[in-house]
C-alpha cells in the first residue's frame, strides 16, 4: 500500500513536472508586430524609460560620456525618445532632445498636434530638419527621402496625414493658425473624374490609398478650422463642400458614410456659425450676403440697410440646407418679413384671425381695384406683404377650385349637351379660362425671374406646368371641334355619344379635363406647408410617392414575369372553339387581370378551361398562387414597411422638416411683384405701363451710348424685399422702405467685420466647451507624467543639497578638530594617532557610523579640554587662598577628577 501511494505520488510529481516544463515553454509569435525587447541596448532601455518617466538627469547621463547612446533609439512600438517625450507633453525633455545632434523628429511633430500643446509644436517647426514644405503637401515626400534605407511606415499615421491636415483633424485653431503662418497647405483634391497625369498614377498604383488620400483630405477641408482660419466666407464654403460631399457620396459609395458624416460636419458647422449671431443685424447681415461681391456690390449694400435679398438664404435652400433654414435665428427673421405690415397678427387667438381673414376675402376685388389705381399707398403696401399675397392667392386658387366643382356637374349645362360635339363655351367655362391664362401669366413671369434653372428645381413647377399644359391642351382641342363642326368639317353636332369617331377631339378634350381637375385638387396640398400639423403630413406623403415610384419598378418586373408566363401557356386555346377565359389569352389582358387580381376582381373561374387539359390547369393555377404569394404577401408588406420607415425618418425631424418646407413657400412671396392674384393680374395697370416705357428708353439709351451698359436682369435671386422695422419687439411697418432708418449701427458693418466676429466667438465656444469635457484617461496619464518627472527633480536637488552639506559638513568638522588638536598637542593625542582616526571615519553622511565617530571625536576633544580647564581654576583658586593665609583644600569645591563635575560643565557648555 504505501508502495501504492508512492507510485501515484511519483506519477503526480511528474504530471505536475510535465505541467510546468510545457508552461515555460516559448510561445512562436508569426507576425512579430513589436520589437523584440531583449534586442535593445540596456542603456538605450534606460534611456527611454527616462524619457518616459521625465527623469532628465538619467538621460543627461545616457547622452554623455564616451559612449553615449543613440537619440534616436526606439522602443517595442517603434518610438523614439522624442516621440515619447511629445506623447507625456514633457516639454523640458523634448528641449533637451532637439539640442543633441543628428535628432529625427519623425512623427513627433504629429503628436504634439494631436496632444495639442503650442509650445511643443512651435519648438519642432523651428528645429532646422522641417522646413515650410514639409509641414503642408511635402511631408510624405521628405520622410521618404530621409529615411531611404531604414523607412518603415509607421502605425499611427499613414504618409499622407501632414501636420497641417492632422491638425485640422482634431480642430486644433491655434496649432493650424501657427502652421498656417509658416506656409503649410492642404492640395485640394481634384474631381473624380480627373483624367491627369497624377490622378491616374495614383489610382494604378494603388487604388484604395488613393482614395483613402482624398478622405484624409476633405476631412481637413471639412474641418471647422480650416474653414474658419481660410475662408474669407465660411458658410459660404459650408454650403459648397458640403454639396460636393454629398455628390461623392452617391459616386463613391463605397465610402459613403464617410462622406456623408462629413457633409453633416459642414451642415452642423454653418448652424454653428448661424448660432453665434447676438441682433438681428448679424442675422440679416447673413442671410443677405451675395454669392459673389466685388467692392462696390459690398458698399452698395452697406450702405442700402433696407434692401433684403436673402441671397444666402435662397443659397441654402438650393444646397439643402435644412438645418441652416430651420435654424431659430433664420426664422425668427423670416417671421418678422412674413408679417410685415401686420404687428399683432400673431397674438390674436383662431377665432379672431378666421374673422379677420373672411373680411379680408371679401374686400378682394375693392382692393384690387385700389391698387391699380394707387400703388403707392397705404392700402398699396399692406397688400405687398408677404401674408396678404399668400391670403389672396390662396383665395383665388380656391375660387378657382370652385368653378371647377361646378363644372364637374350638369347644373350649368344643357340638357342635351351629352349629345353635342364640338359645343360652344359656356359662361362658367370662360371663367374658367380667364383664371387659367391669370395662372400662365404667374407661371410665365416666376419663370422670367427666378431663371429656368430655379424653376424646374422646384417639384410644384412641374405640376403646375402639367397642370396648365393640360388645360391648354383642353383649349385647343375644344377650340379645333368647335370650328370643325361649325364648318361641316366633322359631321353632325349632335349625336348619340355610341356613334361618336374613336378620337373624337371632344371626347379627348373632356379626358384631359378631368386629369387636368385632378390635378388642380392636387395643387392644393402644397398650401399645407404653411400649417405645423398638415404640413409634415403633406411632406411624408412626397417621400411616400418616392417609396411608390421605387416599388413600382420592382413589381412591373414581377408583373412582366407572371404576365408572359400565363399568355404563353393560355394562348394556345382559340376563344373561338375551346371557349377559354379571355383572361390571358393577349399579354395586355394578363396585365388587366393580373393587376386587378390584387384587389381580388378576378376569380378562379377565369384561369379555368373547358375542354383543356389538366395540366395546363395545374401549372396556371400554381403560377396564379404563386404570383398571389409574391405580389401580396412579399411586396405589398415591403411597400408598406418602406412607407412606415419614411414617415419614421420624417416624424423624427418634422419641426425641421417643416419649417424648412414652409420656406420654400414663403420665399415665392418674399420678392416685389406679382401682388394680385389671378384674374386681377391680367388688367394692365398704370405702374405697368410706366415700367414698360422706362424699359424702353432704357434700351434706347443703351442703343445710342458709346459705352454698352452693365446693367443686367433683375431676377428673384437678386429680388428686393422689404426689410422690417421694429419697434421693442414687435414688427411694424413705418412708411417706405426709402424711409426707413437702420435701428442699429451693426449694419452699417461690413460682412467681413461681422464674419470676423462670429468665427472669433465660435473659436472661443469651442475652446470653451473642450475646457469644460472633464478629466479623461489621457489627462490622469499626463498628470501622472508631470508627478513623476516632478520626483525625479526633486530627487536630483535633494542630491545636490546633501552632497554641498556633505562638503559643508566635512569642512567644519576638519576645522574643528584642527583648532582642537592644534591647541592642546599636549593632551595625549599624538599626530600618528590623529591621523589613523581621521582616516579611519567613514565621510558618509548617509550611514550612522559617521555621525557616532563626529560625536565620540567631539566628546573626547570637550572632556579633555574641561578637563585642563577644571585644573587651571582649582590651581588658581589654591593659590588665592594660600595666598590670603587659608590652609588645606576646599570643601565647596569638587576634585578635578569628580565625574560630576564635568558633567555639570559638559552640560552647561
Amino acid at each position: 500500500m504505501p508502495r501504492q501511494m508512492h507510485k501515484v505520488s511519483s506519477h503526480r510529481n511528474t504530471n505536475s513536472s510535465s505541467r510546468c516544463t510545457a508552461k515555460v515553454m516559448p510561445i512562436s509569435i508569426p507576425l512579430e508586430p513589436l520589437k523584440l525587447c531583449h534586442g535593445i541596448d540596456p542603456k538605450e532601455r534606460m534611456f527611454l524609460e527616462a524619457a518616459g518617466r521625465g527623469d532628465r538627469h538619467t538621460m543627461i547621463q545616457c547622452l554623455q560620456g564616451s559612449m553615449p547612446v543613440n537619440v534616436n533609439c526606439t522602443d517595442m512600438l517603434g518610438r523614439s525618445a522624442i516621440q515619447i517625450a511629445v506623447d507625456n507633453e514633457n516639454i523640458e525633455i523634448v528641449e533637451l532632445l532637439l539640442k543633441q545632434d543628428g535628432v529625427k523628429i519623425g512623427d513627433a511633430l504629429l503628436y504634439a498636434v494631436r496632444e495639442g500643446v503650442y509650445k511643443i509644436v512651435e519648438m519642432l517647426i523651428d528645429h532646422p530638419s522641417i522646413t515650410p514644405e514639409m509641414i503642408g503637401h511635402e511631408w510624405s515626400n521628405s520622410k521618404y527621402s530621409m529615411d531611404v534605407s531604414d523607412y518603415e511606415e509607421t502605425s499611427d499615421y499613414s504618409p499622407d496625414i501632414s501636420p497641417v491636415i492632422l491638425a485640422a483633424h482634431c480642430n486644433q485653431f491655434e496649432i493650424l493658425h501657427l502652421l498656417l503662418q509658416r506656409g503649410g497647405t492642404i492640395d485640394r483634391p481634384h474631381m473624380l473624374s480627373c483624367q491627369c497625369r497624377r490622378c491616374q498614377e495614383q489610382v494604378h498604383e494603388d487604388g484604395l490609398r488613393h482614395s483613402l488620400l482624398r478622405i484624409n483630405t476633405y476631412r481637413a477641408l471639412a474641418s471647422p478650422a480650416w474653414i474658419s482660419l481660410t475662408s474669407s466666407d465660411p458658410i459660404l464654403s459650408a454650403f459648397k463642400l458640403s454639396w460636393e460631399l454629398e455628390k461623392l457620396a452617391l459616386r463613391e459609395n463605397e465610402f459613403k458614410d464617410m462622406y456623408l458624416d462629413l457633409r453633416d460636419q459642414c451642415k452642423r458647422f454653418a448652424c454653428d456659425l448661424l448660432d453665434q449671431c447676438r441682433s438681428s443685424e448679424e442675422v440679416i447681415a447673413v442671410l443677405n450676403r451675395k454669392k459673389e461681391m466685388d467692392s462696390e456690390d459690398e458698399a452698395s449694400q452697406t450702405t442700402d440697410s433696407d434692401r433684403l435679398t436673402l441671397t444666402r438664404l435662397k443659397l441654402a435652400l438650393k444646397y439643402e440646407q435644412k438645418q441652416f433654414v430651420a435654424h431659430p435665428h433664420c426664422q425668427q427673421l423670416l417671421t418678422s418679413i412674413w408679417y410685415e405690415g401686420l404687428p399683432s397678427w400673431r397674438k390674436r387667438n383662431g377665432v379672431t384671425k378666421f374673422l379677420l381673414c373672411i373680411g379680408l376675402l371679401c374686400l378682394l376685388p375693392f382692393m384690387s381695384v385700389y391698387y391699380l389705381i394707387f400703388p403707392r399707398s397705404k392700402i398699396g403696401q399692406l397688400l405687398r406683404s408677404p401674408f396678404m399675397k399668400f391670403l389672396y392667392h390662396s383665395a383665388s386658387f380656391g375660387v378657382f377650385l370652385f368653378l371647377l366643382v361646378c363644372a364637374s356637374t350638369d347644373i350649368a349645362f344643357e340638357d342635351n349637351r351629352e349629345k353635342m360635339r364640338g359645343p360652344p363655351p359656356t359662361e362658367l367655362e370662360w371663367l374658367i379660362c380667364i383664371w387659367v391664362t391669370g395662372f400662365i401669366w404667374a407661371e410665365c413671369k416666376q419663370l422670367w425671374d427666378e431663371g429656368l434653372k430655379a424653376y424646374i428645381r422646384q417639384w410644384w413647377n412641374w405640376l403646375d406646368f402639367i397642370m396648365l399644359s393640360l388645360y391648354l391642351a383642353t383649349f385647343a382641342l375644344r377650340f379645333v371641334a368647335y370650328f370643325q363642326i361649325e364648318y361641316g368639317k366633322y359631321g353632325p353636332r349632335e349625336m348619340r355619344r355610341e356613334d361618336w369617331p374613336l378620337w373624337d377631339p371632344t371626347l379627348i378634350s373632356e379626358g384631359l379635363f378631368a386629369v387636368a381637375n385632378v390635378f388642380s385638387f392636387s395643387r392644393i396640398i402644397y398650401l399645407f406647408q404653411a400649417d405645423q400639423y398638415l404640413g409634415p403630413l403633406q411632406i411624408s406623403l412626397g417621400c411616400m410617392l418616392i417609396d411608390i415610384a421605387k416599388f413600382l419598378f420592382i413589381f412591373f418586373l414581377v408583373l412582366t414575369s407572371f404576365a408572359c408566363g400565363l399568355n404563353q401557356l393560355y394562348w394556345y386555346y382559340n376563344p373561338s372553339k375551346q371557349g377559354n377565359p379571355s383572361a390571358f389569352f393577349t399579354l395586355t389582358s394578363s396585365y388587366r387581370t393580373l393587376y386587378w387580381s390584387l384587389f381580388s376582381l378576378t376569380q378562379v373561374k377565369d384561369i379555368k378551361l373547358e375542354g383543356g387539359q389538366d395540366f395546363t390547369e395545374t401549372i396556371g393555377e400554381l403560377l396564379f398562387m404563386a404570383y398571389h404569394g409574391l405580389a401580396i404577401i412579399v411586396l405589398t408588406n415591403m411597400l408598406i414597411a418602406m412607407m412606415s420607415n419614411s414617415f419614421q425618418e420624417i416624424e423624427n425631424h418634422a419641426d425641421m422638416e417643416w419649417k424648412y418646407a414652409r420656406s420654400k413657400l414663403w420665399m415665392g412671396y418674399f420678392d416685389e411683384g406679382s401682388t394680385l392674384p389671378p384674374p386681377f393680374n391680367l388688367i394692365i395697370s398704370p405702374k405697368a405701363i410706366f415700367y414698360f416705357l422706362t424699359a424702353v428708353k432704357d434700351i434706347i439709351c443703351k442703343c445710342l451710348s458709346s459705352q454698352p451698359g452693365h446693367r443686367r436682369r433683375q431676377k428673384s435671386f437678386d429680388g428686393n424685399i422689404k426689410r422690417p422695422s421694429y419697434n421693442g419687439n414687435i414688427f411694424s411697418m413705418h412708411g417706405d422702405a426709402s424711409t426707413q432708418q437702420p435701428i442699429s449701427r451693426g449694419i452699417t458693418s461690413s460682412y467681413q467685420d461681422i464674419m470676423r466676429r462670429l468665427v472669433s466667438r465660435y473659436i472661443h465656444q469651442c475652446n470653451k466647451e473642450r475646457r469644460q469635457d472633464g478629466v479623461n484617461e489621457d489627462d490622469l496619464l499626463e498628470i501622472k507624467q508631470d508627478i513623476s518627472s516632478l520626483r525625479y527633480e526633486l530627487r536630483e536637488d535633494k542630491k545636490q543639497d546633501m552632497s554641498k552639506i556633505q562638503r559643508h559638513l566635512n569642512d567644519l568638522r576638519n576645522d574643528t578638530l584642527e583648532a582642537i588638536w592644534t591647541s592642546k598637542e599636549e593632551s595625549g593625542i599624538g599626530t600618528h594617532q590623529r591621523e589613523t582616526m581621521s582616516r579611519s571615519y567613514d565621510f558618509n553622511l548617509q550611514t550612522p557610523r559617521y555621525t557616532e565617530n563626529v560625536k565620540t571625536e567631539i566628546m573626547l576633544a570637550l572632556k579633555s579640554e574641561i578637563r585642563e580647564m577644571a585644573k587651571d581654576i582649582a590651581t588658581d583658586v589654591l593659590h588665592d587662598i594660600i595666598r590670603r593665609g587659608g590652609t588645606g583644600s576646599p570643601n565647596f569645591l569638587p576634585t578635578v577628577s569628580s565625574e560630576l563635575y564635568q558633567t555639570h560643565l559638559y552640560t552647561q557648555l
